[in-house]
């Protein structure tokens, strides 16, 4: 079974397309997450990926770079660019370096679903790969022991509920709620509830793009109870209101 490599700098991205795969049953044995281009190259040097999804633009070590050296050590791996610059020269350097695919932000669920069930599909097993795989799973099952790791499936799991908490995070995470807080932001990148909100609000943006259900249903349905505090926050992190979101996600459509 392929092992997948998703690489972007900003946490909320990397938990919504690992939420994707976990929850679709993909096919993946593995999945690892790496924070920037250098991380990425050293992820693949001690997990050899089959598919990699890089964000292009990212601090220090870009995308590209980081392709270059995972490919040139990697050569049957799939390379897949993630970018809200749908500029030429870069699909022309993406191109270039072997890229399978190359998806625009903001990446639809759907979208990504059917690139990576195809990419999943079209690994083929490599007769030398039978003996590999243990070691893969244990590598997955040392990562998973990570606390933080735990923490973050839970809330992957659990954010729809509005009555999630920090406690309760921390209980899956055999934590104490004070030291979740400080080892998350430090680890992750950002806090607990700013890491539930934006599953959430990337969650509820999907939902105003896929389904013709009334705001006040998807509200409840990622989390929010209150319709008031759903619309307060998702102006806040989106910028507009989610009918307008709704809108412009239609919008979109209808021009591709």
């Amino acid at each position: 079974m392929p092992a997948l490599l998703v690489v972007d700098d900003t946490p909320i991205i990397r938990s919504t397309i690992i939420n994707v795969v976990e929850s679709s049953a993909l096919g993946f044995s593995s999945v690892t997450e790496a924070r920037n281009g250098a991380e990425a190259i050293d992820c693949a040097r001690r997990l050899p990926p089959d598919v990699v999804l890089m964000d292009i633009r990212m601090p220090g070590v870009d995308g590209l770079e980081a392709a270059t050296v995972i490919c040139g050590e990697c050569p049957d791996v799939r390379m897949v660019f993630l970018t809200a610059y749908d500029e030429f020269a870069y699909v022309q350097r993406a191109l270039k370096l072997g890229a399978v695919d190359y998806l625009l932000k903001p990446i639809r669920p759907a979208i990504l679903h059917d690139v990576l069930a195809r990419l999943a599909r079209d690994v083929a097993p490599k007769p030398a790969a039978a003996a590999p795989p243990p070691i893969r799973i244990a590598a997955r099952t040392h990562a998973r022991a990570d606390p933080i790791e735990r923490a973050q499936a839970y809330i992957r799991q659990n954010f729809r509920s509005p009555s999630i908490s920090l406690a309760e995070v921390a209980e899956a995470a055999h934590l104490s709620p004070s030291h979740l807080a400080h080892r998350f932001r430090k680890q992750v990148g950002v806090g607990y509830q700013q890491y539930v909100t934006g599953l959430r609000i990337e969650a509820a943006k999907t939902l105003l793009d896929t389904s013709d259900l009334p705001i006040s249903t998807i509200a409840e349905e990622v989390g929010y109870p209150n319709l008031t505090n759903f619309y307060r926050l998702f102006q806040r992190e989106v910028g507009q209101t989610p009918a307008a979101c709704r809108r412009a996600l239609h919008a979109d459509r209808k021009t591709v």
